[in-house]
């Protein structure tokens, strides 16, 4: 067992008790190098169902305050608050659309689920 007091010899260090002359295992000195694959732009198409617009009843009310979207009808109440990577719209019909604020990964991910 080795003993970490500072009575061992004063040419070992921590690295060499740990890696070089006590376990026989090579080191280098050299910095090391990143291996791996070059990584490619990500391009994603837009979601076929984040394009398709959402249809809102007549007797729905929705109130959008930024991110906040309040939807009160007949069967209740509910309120969402949607990811800066998204904005809502409402169209001249009366239908709802979702749009990707930002163009990344995620924006991409999350187009389709907030539908």
């Amino acid at each position: 067992m080795v003993s970490f007091s500072t009575s061992m010899h004063s040419s070992f260090n921590l690295k060499s008790v740990f890696l070089g002359e006590r376990s026989a295992i090579c080191t280098s000195e050299s910095p090391a190098i990143r291996v791996g694959l070059l990584r490619k732009p990500v391009q994603c198409k837009e979601s076929r169902i984040g394009k398709r617009p959402i249809e809102v009843p007549s007797n729905v009310n929705i109130t959008m305050e930024g991110q906040d979207v309040r939807v009160k009808g007949p069967l209740g109440e509910l309120s969402l608050t949607l990811p800066r990577e998204m904005k809502i719209e409402r169209q001249e019909s009366g239908s709802l659309r979702i749009h990707r604020a930002l163009e990344t990964r995620r924006a991409y991910q999350m187009h389709g689920l907030f539908r």
